[in-house]
């Protein structure tokens, strides 16, 4: 428990935001000393914070990530995993309205595919965290208020992380292909988990946030989108070095 919040830590301390306001400080206490590393410094923190709000550098960020894998197209599946991501039970009495944006929208794609393959479970994955519920708890009853018979549908009531939900999914499902359904950024790095474990699974991305349009616009939707494409890439190296040194 005590690394998984260590690794939480240092992911954030590494994403936009936190990296911009580093080297502003940086620039501030080399002023002095170093006035040309110090202006460099304090002109490097707005411009990286810039191109990241922007849209094509959030697009460029994020399009390797989401171009890996194309959209589930009826292939046969025995299970469909829709990978967790978030829910507030203080928002709303009803789950679909709990769920987080990107939560509703992975799980709208694995409602469809299920709808589409008769005889296929709807495996649910997340943990209770700060919430009074479990995730996966809140995503079941919401896919059941989408119209999926609940003795179709299972839960990963414990597993906080991608990996274990790639664990939970190894013990769960015996044999047949499961479609992994996750924001089309992160698929990726959960390939890798599932490939690193040996569970032969099949990418459903969703939630594509690489948008095109006009060059002049930033925003912090477009902050939003090169945080999430850094941390991918962040978890990625980790996942190298992990089976570098294992």
């Amino acid at each position: 428990m005590i690394g998984f919040w260590i690794k939480k830590g240092i992911s954030a301390l590494l994403l936009p935001i936190p990296v911009c306001v580093f080297l502003v400080l940086a620039g501030l206490w080399q002023l002095k000393r170093r006035p040309w590393l110090g202006k460099g410094l304090l002109l490097a923190g707005p411009l990286l914070l810039l191109a990241l709000s922007s849209t094509p550098g959030s697009r460029a960020l994020t399009a390797p990530l989401e171009q890996q894998y194309s959209r589930w197209h009826g292939q046969p599946v025995a299970a469909v995993l829709v990978l967790g991501f978030g829910h507030d039970d203080q928002i709303s009495d009803l789950p679909t309205q709990q769920l987080m944006a990107t939560a509703l929208a992975r799980l709208t794609e694995g409602v469809r595919i299920v709808e589409a393959s008769p005889g296929s479970l709807l495996v649910l994955s997340g943990a209770k965290g700060m919430q009074s519920r479990p995730h996966a708890q809140v995503m079941a009853d919401a896919a059941e208020m989408l119209g999926v018979d609940r003795r179709r549908i299972r839960t990963l009531d414990h597993a906080k992380d991608t990996q274990e939900e790639a664990e939970g999914l190894a013990q769960l499902v015996n044999g047949g292909t499961v479609a992994v359904v996750s924001s089309a950024a992160h698929l990726p790095r959960a390939m890798m988990l599932f490939e690193q474990l040996g569970v032969d699974v099949l990418a459903a991305p969703t939630d594509f946030r690489g948008r095109t349009g006009r060059w002049w616009n930033f925003s912090a939707d477009n902050l939003l989108t090169s945080e999430r494409a850094l941390h991918e890439y962040l978890g990625q190296l980790w996942l190298r070095l992990k089976s570098t040194l294992a």
